[in-house]
């Protein structure tokens, strides 16, 4: 899924950062497998569904948490998802996350197919379809689409026709594009501190008010951060993957729907 590439010491890698957010393809010429750069506009955003049951509540939608899950009172073609992205933002691609809640359904079952219309607005009156699934055939429990043309909207609406499933229910409704506002700045305070368990380690760093998440790089050289960890809505991350006798060098990121910021200064753990 990734390609792998070797350093000039001859050491191979593969950049994994951003890892489930929408990539290049293999076949585009000078990009192949390079982070497009669009970044999650839906997480944390307000989100309203037709209905709910439980605690399987509307919000579990945008938490990026594969754990939780809306589910519908019904299964059918009168229940919708709303989110509202806050700010007009330019939408690139979206994808639904079908949850199997008590689907009873083993192995490859014949005719399983999903369909449903997601739609976009700048208003929350004029809608226009960002992604027509509505006549599919085939069997998509993570559909990930591309715009044909990004369109800038503020609003995003799903709306069900049909799952194969007993049970409506759906993980993550994940939209992915460019905010209109300013990336984060550079980290300043980075820390880390390695255990007598050499083998783990304390990362913390200061909480921008702005930032979604951030990102952990590090590798064995300051030039071969090859590594990396994704954190939402924290500021310390308890690394536990380290190898006992190896020197290793520390910097972060941070995101959000607008962009990354630069990388901070690199940190030595020895």
């Amino acid at each position: 899924m990734f390609p792998a590439y070797f350093d000039k010491d001859g050491l191979m890698y593969s950049n994994t950062s951003f890892g489930d957010y929408p990539h290049f393809a293999p076949a585009v010429a000078g990009k192949m497998g390079e982070f497009t750069g669009w970044m999650l506009l839906s997480y944390n955003k307000p989100v309203k569904v037709s209905t709910f049951q439980g605690e399987y509540v509307a919000k579990n939608l945008v938490d990026e948490n594969v754990k939780t899950f809306w589910l519908a009172e019904k299964n059918d073609d009168q229940q919708w998802i709303a989110i509202d992205l806050e700010k007009p933002a330019k939408v690139y691609a979206v994808q639904v996350n079908y949850h199997d809640y008590k689907s009873n359904l083993y192995g490859r079952v014949p005719g399983m197919h999903h369909q449903y219309v997601i739609e976009g607005s700048v208003d929350g009156i004029n809608w226009i379809t960002l992604a027509d699934r509505m006549h599919n055939f085939k069997d998509v429990p993570n559909d990930y689409v591309e715009l044909g043309i990004p369109q800038m909207v503020r609003y995003v609406r799903y709306k069900n026709i049909h799952v194969p499933t007993p049970n409506l229910a759906i993980s993550d409704l994940r939209v992915f594009g460019i905010g209109q506002g300013k990336a984060p700045v550079t980290i300043q305070h980075f820390a880390v501190n390695r255990h007598t368990d050499r083998r783990d380690a304390s990362i913390t760093w200061d909480a921008q008010s702005n930032a979604q998440g951030y990102n952990i790089l590090w590798g064995i050289a300051p030039d071969k951060l090859y590594n990396s960890w994704m954190v939402y809505g924290k500021n310390a991350l308890e690394l536990r993957s380290l190898a006992v006798d190896q020197t290793y060098y520390f910097s972060i990121e941070a995101f959000n729907e607008n962009g990354v910021s630069g990388r901070a200064k690199v940190v030595k753990a020895e």
